[in-house]
């Protein structure tokens, strides 16, 4: 199996058997880019299938520090190293989480934290049979000449030899995230939609000779009032660059995931839209643009509730479809927040928060499969957690 993924790598980085005759004026063009380490290729795609098993997806843990600074403030909690290593521990030891959730992105520090009994994170993920991940943007900044407010992510200096330390750590997947904005006066901007994606591509090849499976997240930001129309619109746009971007830097499809947002309307739209439409435009956008060759779409969950966001999942994966990819989670927020409002830095809560995420996760496996039942679930009113982005 690991020499036939090897051979497909080599395949479909233009290497060609022997045995097959090449036409001298076509050798040049084959020949655009290296192939990824055939070392690593089958290693990649295995990595990437098991990220998106049936019923499982991905927790997101990897919140920007003002993201997770004003959520904990807004939970009554000091954001302080003690406080974000024990929230994390909490997370981490959920019993029984490697049920629903296949791999963890953790932030770049909790990568080397380890629990109050000195176990690593990483160590801790293994044993329960979740695969560590961690996230190597370190941010966005403003784009120059771009439009007002349009940002591009830093973080690819260096790289190569953060992913080497990130991978002898134990991490076998990353995630970049760029973002893009929407906005009244043409957002996203030529600029910004090809400097955002060559940026992401240039990360996943990094990545990949480094032996991490990359996670793209093309993050269209729900600010605004755009329609679920013209969000539709921008992500075939973002998706067809990141992917054009990818093969000129001959990115191995089968060992890459991404992780877009969801198709919806800007949270100040005045049109709502329903969990089946968000589906379905949602479903429409990967047809016309992902190659069936990536094993898995990990969504975000944007601005949505825990419960909106498992009810778009779900009936996404109700509907029949042409891509062969799996749909699946890779939230933050929607299966954290009633796990922080319920744990509130009391260490006597933290049972009770662990059964909240698992709850969650739970929701969130049977929406992979399309069967959640709406509702089932438990659920906190966590309205002062919902700040910041993932």
């Amino acid at each position: 199996m690991l020499r036939a993924l090897a051979l497909l790598a080599a395949c479909a980085q233009g290497w060609v058997p022997r045995q097959a005759p090449l036409r001298r004026r076509s050798v040049t063009a084959l020949r655009v880019t290296v192939p990824v380490p055939l070392e690593y290729a089958a290693e990649l795609a295995a990595t990437a299938s098991a990220l998106v098993n049936p019923g499982k997806g991905l927790l997101a843990s990897d919140e920007s520090p003002p993201t997770l600074n004003a959520r904990l403030e807004r939970a009554g909690l000091v954001n302080s190293e003690d406080t974000r290593r024990a929230y994390r521990e909490a997370l981490y030891t959920t019993p029984d989480l490697g049920t629903y959730v296949s791999g963890v992105i953790l932030s770049a520090d909790m990568l080397f934290e380890q629990t109050a009994d000195g176990t690593p994170f990483v160590d801790l993920l293994n044993v329960n049979g979740i695969v560590p991940g961690v996230r190597v943007d370190a941010g966005a900044v403003q784009l120059p000449g771009a439009i007002a407010g349009e940002t591009c992510s830093r973080g690819l200096d260096g790289l190569d030899e953060r992913a080497a330390l990130y991978r002898e750590q134990g991490a076998r997947f990353a995630k970049w995230r760029s973002r893009i904005k929407i906005t009244g006066d043409g957002a996203p901007s030529l600029l910004a939609l090809k400097e955002n994606c060559w940026t992401m591509a240039r990360c996943a090849r990094t990545l990949q000779e480094r032996g991490l499976v990359p996670i793209l997240e093309p993050a269209v930001l729900s600010e605004g009032a755009h329609s679920i129309e013209r969000a539709a619109e921008v992500q075939e746009r973002v998706y067809v660059d990141v992917f054009r971007a990818l093969a000129e830097n001959g990115v191995f499809l089968e060992g890459c995931l991404v992780k877009p947002s969801m198709t919806t309307p800007g949270e100040d739209c005045p049109d709502p839209a329903t969990p089946e439409l968000v589906a379905a435009y949602s479903v429409r956008t990967l047809e016309r643009t992902v190659p069936s060759a990536v094993p898995g779409v990990c969504f975000t969950s944007g601005g949505l509730s825990e419960e909106e966001a498992s009810l778009c999942l779900d009936a996404m994966n109700r509907i029949e479809r042409k891509g062969p990819w799996s749909m699946t989670f890779g939230f933050a927020r929607s299966l954290q927040q009633s796990c922080l409002a319920t744990w509130g830095g009391d260490p006597a809560n933290v049972a009770a928060a662990q059964a909240m995420l698992f709850a969650r996760a739970r929701a969130n496996g049977e929406a992979n499969l399309g069967k959640y039942a709406p509702g089932s679930q438990p659920t906190v009113d966590p309205t002062a957690l919902l700040v910041g982005v993932e």
